[in-house]
């Protein structure tokens, strides 16, 4: 019986994920949201029916998992009804994100991207100036502070890779007739992603990145590109990477004297970086662990401090100096099937999970239905104008997770305001070039300064 009610919600859950995407399109917030959280479900559900019948002696909870799971998944099901809600509410006819443009708006789109890149990357230097990065013996160890501390100067500066690696993309659908540009770009965004940042994995942001760009931007030259060589290619690539940087990072930040990396230890390596996502011991049972132990861990959120952090998360913390802290912070024992806890470790309590800690379906009522609500009128007003620098700051916003799976509205308003500050500084870049390029084409005559007379 308990196999039987694990798989109807199992695949109402699904259902309902799908049904968003399609609606919504996987290039808008919700629907992206969407995938992540559907390939956390599908893995978690397909590996724990496998090592259910086979190998139940290796699940934390042996054949009680099944159980363990039935209750979280029949409130993530009622809080995406809820968002759903919201967003027929606001946008019933979900408006289109994917845009068709002409030769004029390619070349704008070119160019915004390449300014967005600049920002980008004078972000990323100032980062790697704040903490010493560009002196320090340990370049890694110092970049790394963004990750694991809460800085007095704020930490967007360190997406300022993610900002160039964006910029870059913009400029892909401008490159369908130049297909070496087009792959010499491709891997420059890749050394960025790899090599600016700290987090573990690099080479699948630029490729999924890459690949959601030219899905809203240009189709056509997508479909060329799509075949199953490159497919294969790009997932080889994007699960290497990961293994890669697991090797990479420990030696760079001094914590391993082993110098070499074989290609069987660097898949190791990828398999057990890809298990802490993907899989039934990762994201998606951390969520049901969190959902199941929160009426024991209620005490931890109140004040309702998902609620405050996710309106106040976007002030720098030298405008706020008591501004609060994550509010997942050091709570691993909630999440974690073995209940080890880091503490400076933020811990991804899942979409639903984080909106339910504060005062349970009430705050999932409340955080979901009014989340629904901004993204439907959100993208009406970004995606539906013709201005091409407020669709991009829309797309800036999708790919940079503001509705986020792994922490759901916790950097929403911090995301927006982050995405449309990057576009309006690469627009007045642009303005700038505009004018100076009006300037030289003008005749000598009206350049040149008047002769005193």
């Amino acid at each position: 019986m308990t196999f039987f009610e694990f798989m109807v919600l199992s695949t109402a859950n699904l259902g309902i994920i799908i049904f968003i995407i399609r609606r919504r399109s996987i290039a808008s917030a919700e629907g992206l949201c969407m995938a992540y959280l559907g390939m956390a479900v599908l893995t978690d559900n397909v590996a724990l029916v496998f090592h259910y019948f086979y190998s139940s002696n290796l699940l934390p909870l042996g054949q009680r998992e099944l159980a363990f799971r039935l209750y979280p998944t029949a409130v993530e099901i009622v809080g995406l009804l809820i968002l759903i809600m919201g967003l027929y509410l606001s946008d019933g006819k979900a408006t289109p994100v994917l845009r068709d443009l002409n030769l004029s708006q390619v070349v704008r789109l070119r160019q915004i991207g390449i300014a967005i890149t600049v920002v980008g990357l004078t972000l990323c230097f100032v980062a790697l100036y704040l903490v010493g990065a560009l002196s320090s013996p340990n370049f890694y160890a110092s970049l790394n502070s963004f990750r694991n501390q809460a800085l007095p100067f704020g930490g967007f500066w360190y997406r300022g890779a993610d900002i160039a690696v964006f910029g870059m993309a913009l400029t892909l659908p401008s490159l369908q007739a130049r297909l070496k540009c087009f792959f010499s770009v491709l891997a420059l965004m890749m050394f960025v992603s790899f090599f600016l940042r700290t987090n573990k994995g690099g080479l699948e942001e630029p490729i999924l990145w890459g690949g959601i760009v030219l899905f809203v931007y240009n189709r056509k030259f997508l479909q060329t590109l799509l075949s199953v060589r490159t497919i294969a290619l790009a997932l080889v690539i994007a699960f290497l990477g990961v293994g890669v940087k697991f090797w990479f990072l420990p030696r760079a930040m001094g914590n391993s004297s082993s110098a070499r990396g074989p290609l069987v230890q660097l898949v190791k390596m990828a398999a057990a970086g890809a298990s802490e996502r993907w899989g039934d011991d990762a994201l998606y049972r951390g969520y049901c662990q969190f959902v199941n132990s929160l009426p024991d861990n209620r005490y931890l959120f109140s004040g309702s401090r998902v609620g405050v952090y996710s309106l106040t998360s976007w002030v720098p913390r030298f405008l706020y100096p008591n501004k609060p802290d994550h509010p997942f912070r050091g709570l691993g024992f909630a999440i974690y099937s073995d209940f080890h806890a880091y503490p400076d470790e933020t811990p991804a309590p899942m979409l639903v999970g984080s909106a339910m800690a504060d005062n349970g379906f009430v705050s999932l009522t409340a955080y979901l239905f009014l989340a629904g609500l901004f993204l439907g009128w959100f993208r009406v007003i970004a995606a539906g104008p013709k201005s091409l620098c407020w669709h991009c700051g829309y797309v800036l916003f999708v790919l940079f997770g503001g509705f986020s799976a792994e922490e759901g509205t916790l950097g929403l308003i911090y995301t927006l305001l982050f995405a449309y500050g990057v576009v309006i500084a690469a627009r007045l870049l642009v303005a700038v070039n505009d004018l100076a390029s009006v300037r030289t084409e003008l005749p000598p005559e009206i350049t040149a300064a008047p002769e005193k007379t």
